[in-house]
C-alpha cells in the first residue's frame, strides 16, 4: 500500500476506534456489495420476451392524453 494511503487508512482506523482487520473487512464488504449492485450479470442477456404481454402502445391506447406537456 502506498505510504500516503496507509497513513490515511491508519488515521481513519484510529479515529473510528476500529481494528485494522475490522476496517479491511468492512472495506472489502463494501467493495463487493458495490460490484454486486452495479452489474446485472450475464443472465440478463438470456431472458426471453413474453410474447403474450401487450406492447407499451397497446397499454397506453386508452389513457387520456396529458393537458400539458412538461419538459
Amino acid at each position: 500500500m502506498p505510504d500516503n494511503l496507509k497513513s490515511r487508512f491508519d488515521s481513519y482506523v484510529k479515529n473510528k476506534g476500529l481494528t485494522t482487520n475490522a476496517a479491511i473487512r468492512k472495506a472489502v464488504e463494501l467493495l463487493l456489495n458495490q460490484e454486486k449492485k452495479s452489474k446485472w450479470g450475464d443472465w440478463i442477456n438470456h431472458i426471453e420476451p413474453d410474447t403474450e404481454f401487450p406492447s407499451v402502445d397497446d397499454l397506453r391506447k386508452d389513457l387520456i392524453p396529458p393537458k400539458e406537456i412538461i419538459d
